[in-house]
Parts: structure tokens; C-alpha cells; sequence
């Protein structure tokens, strides 16, 4: 597995259950009309359009399921011409990014970091297979970039909270490989969360150089995504002010 996940989290083994082509795994909590639910969702929902909720390469889509109430369902697919190639498959070699990244979600979690709860795993086929994650809905959220072009006092208030979820990443020793203001959210109560840790790592190196790393990263994208230049100095001041 690719990503660490601490000897500390004290979960249950998935429980698979097996529709049709489609295998569902979760923590038990998922029962068989609810299984089939999602199996009619995913088919129904083949040809419609889906739109970037809880950010990454994949799509999500906002769907309500009896016992479970409303989720986020991401699907996965590569990135660049990539995408186009595969039509949004993947080859079965080592353990697929859904169960990854829920296993990922857990360890943040467990660590302190507002992450969303993972629920199940969703696969379709076997040696080539697409693949989903199921996620609680974090409701009434906004990314930074949407609350940067409407309310400065309300991103000064973010930047602070989302340094301290940086600083346990840091502590943790956990790389988010694609931090970027999209992939924060705030919710209506200020609390903000961070999202997709598809493909996040147990980096090897010093907390120091997980830090800069970090600002490095938040730097280019604050640039990319045309944000203002005070939201890299926050990130700066904060974080090397919390491990200095």
C-alpha cells in the first residue's frame, strides 16, 4: 500500500459485497438495499454530467441514499490525454486509489485534520476496473477560491485555520500531494476542511522540509489560480511560526 496508515486507528476489515460487476466495500455500515442503491445510481448516472465538488482529477456527484442520507459519490480518472485514452479505467495493479484514499481519509482523520468521513468504496470489473469513493456531505461548504473573490475578512479567518490543519499534516508527517485553494473548503461555521487525499504519502523526510515543501506548493498555486499574494505570506508567517 502506498499510503501509511497509523498502527493506531483501530478499525474494522471491509466488508465486500459483490453486485453484479460491481464489488462494494465499506466498514459494515453499508446494508444490501443500500448496495443496491448505489449500483442504480452509478448506472443511471453513466451519461449525465458530473461536476468537481470535493476536488482531484475526478468527479463527484451529490446523491441521496435511504439510511445514509445525501453523499458525495468521486469518481476517479486519470489526468491530461490520459483521461481520453482510458475512458476513465485503470489497470488492477497493487490496491486501487478509492480504497487508498479512504484508508488515507481515516488516518487524517484519526490525527485531527477535518477531512470528509469515507463511508465505502465502490469498484466496477476486475484486472481493468473504474472505481468510486463514497463520502459524507459536508454541507454548505465553499472553496477559498469562491470566498477570495467575495470576502477578505472570511479568507484572513480561513488562512488561520487551515494553517493549524497544516501544521498536524506536518507533525503527522503526511503529504497531500495537490494542495491548492480549491481543495479547501469552508464550511458555514468557519470550520475549514481539506480534501482529496487521492494519492497522499507518508513523507520520509524532516518536518522542516515537509514545511517548505508545503509553502512551496501553496505558493504556485496561490500564483495559478490568480489569488492574492497575502494568502502565500499568511500560509508562510503562520506555519514556519507554529514549528519555529
Amino acid at each position: 500500500m502506498s499510503t501509511a496508515v497509523s498502527e493506531e486507528i483501530k478499525t474494522s476489515p471491509f466488508v465486500y459485497q459483490v453486485r453484479g460487476p460491481y464489488t462494494i466495500a465499506s466498514r459494515g455500515e453499508i446494508r444490501d438495499e443500500q448496495a443496491t442503491r448505489f449500483v442504480q445510481l452509478l448506472r443511471s448516472a453513466v451519461n449525465e454530467p458530473s461536476r468537481s465538488v470535493l476536488g482531484g482529477r475526478g468527479q463527484s456527484q451529490l446523491f441521496e441514499v435511504p439510511g445514509l442520507g445525501r453523499v458525495f459519490v468521486k469518481r476517479y480518472s486519470h489526468g491530461g490525454i490520459f483521461r481520453a485514452i482510458t475512458g476513465g479505467k485503470f489497470l488492477c495493479i497493487g490496491k486501487c486509489r478509492s480504497e487508498a484514499e479512504f484508508e488515507m481519509l481515516e488516518h487524517v482523520r484519526a490525527c485531527g485534520v477535518n477531512a470528509p468521513r469515507p463511508i465505502a468504496c465502490i469498484k466496477k470489473g476486475s484486472t481493468i476496473f473504474s472505481t468510486w469513493l463514497v463520502m459524507e456531505e459536508l454541507v454548505g461548504v465553499r472553496s477559498l477560491v469562491e470566498i477570495q473573490a467575495n470576502d477578505s475578512d472570511e479568507v484572513l479567518r480561513a488562512m488561520d485555520k487551515l494553517a493549524e490543519q497544516l501544521a498536524i499534516l506536518v507533525k503527522n508527517n503526511i503529504l497531500h500531494v495537490d494542495l491548492h485553494p480549491g481543495n479547501v473548503l469552508v464550511a458555514p461555521s468557519g470550520e475549514v476542511y481539506i480534501v482529496d487525499f487521492d494519492k497522499a504519502i507518508s513523507f520520509g523526510g524532516s518536518s522542516q522540509a515537509l514545511r517548505d515543501l508545503y509553502l512551496r506548493r501553496w505558493r504556485r498555486a496561490v500564483i495559478k489560480h490568480k489569488l492574492s499574494p497575502v494568502l502565500s505570506e499568511m500560509m508562510s508567517l503562520t506555519l514556519r511560526s507554529s514549528h519555529d
